[in-house]
């Protein structure tokens, strides 16, 4: 198709949203992503930027409003990429996700679950408890911080955040001010923030020393708000803690319904949505269905997240992850949760999962197994699953893509994928949480 001019004025259809949850439409032979667009509504668009043959749109009247069609609580979402479908009703995102779902599975040939769980919910503001922030000196104007403009590097300027937890969500203002009156303003590109049940850090990067009273200024913030600071001047490993100044002191999380609780470094992996990861657990653990007689292989278990809980269920758990710190990290957990975790052994090794020649038979036994791989999923694992032959498997994916993918290898081992769900882990965006349970199909 020849392409022409896209005139400001030109309404396009939206036919569907993208894996991002961007709208999409064809015109003049260019493929449109519109943002705020949802399917089947006719849309004026203004193009922020062409790529090739594809526009990237604002969509700005919206003709034939979509029936789920919400008013954002958010008055930034229109040039923040933090958050994408405030536009649509909760409700609506998640069946958008859990099709999207159904839909990858279908295109992998793995016959749908014999059960569709009930999507697993919770907040749908102050939910994020991780995340990492963009920030910018522009020249007259105060220091922006913020997740990124959508499909851009630039920063959005906004004054608060709604879906960040209120510690820090509700302080953009005054990190804004904070990092304004830093005399290396122009050399910090970003912040990591990581907060736990009652407290927070943030990690400072930039790409020139501290200069005269900055360190004072940053702790004087700290103190203030009851904080944590960090300083990065290079890779992870240059990481250090500029206050409190002593003492082990880290972030906790807790799991009540099993009297635990985690402690983690800002940049260890930990579930961002609390309320979400609480329900994750103990559903994992209902749908795995632990005895005192069964042992159990927890892989990519991080700081011991269901590791520990799994332990008050079962007669033995070895968790394995691929980080030595986060291993570490592990132990200490299990021996400050000694007394809730009771008699049932727990070990934890460190294995690269990964790695090509990895064989899934170096694992030990075990009658249960739970996967929570990263977005690339465990294909070695899910290769190997017949090594291993558990009588259950659940598997907490990230990305439905490489669930899809490992579901298929399931199914090509013998392992019918018996019943799946939704988490909405992150509400507003198009991620997609779930949890997968496979057992071996009846040989008749």
């Amino acid at each position: 198709m020849a392409r022409r001019r896209l005139e400001r004025s030109e309404r396009v259809r939206v036919s569907e949203l993208d894996a991002e949850g961007i709208g999409l439409a064809d015109s003049g032979g260019f493929r449109l992503r519109i943002r705020g667009g949802l399917p089947g509504e006719d849309a004026t668009v203004k193009v922020l930027r062409r790529r090739r043959n594809r526009l990237e749109t604002l969509a700005e009247v919206i003709a034939h409003p979509h029936a789920d069609r919400v008013t954002p609580p958010c008055p930034w979402t229109a040039r923040c990429g933090g958050c994408v479908l405030q536009h649509l009703s909760p409700a609506a995102q998640r069946s958008t996700k859990r099709r999207r779902l159904e839909t990858l599975l279908h295109e992998q040939g793995v016959a749908p679950p014999a059960i569709w769980l009930p999507d697993v919910v919770g907040p749908n503001a102050g939910y994020r408890h991780k995340a990492r922030l963009g920030v910018r000196q522009v020249p007259g104007r105060d220091v922006m911080v913020g997740f990124r403009e959508p499909a851009s590097s630039r920063v959005a300027d906004v004054e608060a955040c709604r879906i960040l937890a209120p510690a820090l969500g509700e302080r953009l203002t005054e990190l804004k001010a904070l990092l304004g009156s830093l005399t290396i303003a122009d050399a910090v590109p970003q912040l990591e923030i990581a907060c736990g049940d009652s407290d927070f850090a943030i990690i400072l990067r930039h790409l020139k020393p501290l200069g005269d009273g900055d360190a004072e200024r940053l702790i004087e913030f700290a103190v203030s708000s009851g904080g944590q600071i960090y300083l990065q001047s290079a890779g992870p490993d240059s990481v250090v803690r500029l206050w409190p100044e002593e003492g082990a002191r880290r972030l906790q999380y807790t799991l009540p319904d099993f009297g635990l609780s985690f402690a983690f470094h800002p940049l260890d992996f930990v579930q961002v949505n609390p309320a979400i990861n609480r329900q994750m657990v103990a559903l994992a653990l209902e749908l795995l269905g632990p005895t005192a007689q069964d042992s159990v292989l927890d892989l990519f278990c991080g700081i011991g997240n269901f590791t520990l809980p799994m332990a008050s269920r079962a007669g033995s758990v070895h968790g394995v992850e691929g980080s030595e710190a986060l291993v570490a990290r592990a132990q200490e957990n299990l021996a400050a949760n000694r007394a809730a975790v009771g008699t049932s052994r727990v070990t934890f090794t460190a294995a690269d999962l990964y790695a090509e020649d990895f064989d899934v038979g170096q694992l030990p036994a075990a009658d249960l197994l739970l996967l929570d791989p990263p977005r690339s999923g465990a294909e070695n694992i899910a290769r190997g699953i017949g090594k291993l032959a558990p009588r259950r498997a659940v598997y907490v994916s990230c990305h439905p893509a490489t669930l899809a993918r490992d579901a298929r290898l399931f199914a090509d081992a013998g392992y019918g994928l018996t019943a799946a769900g939704i988490l909405d882990m992150f509400p507003h965006t198009a991620h997609v949480e779930s949890i997968a349970v496979f057992e071996p199909r009846d040989p008749g």
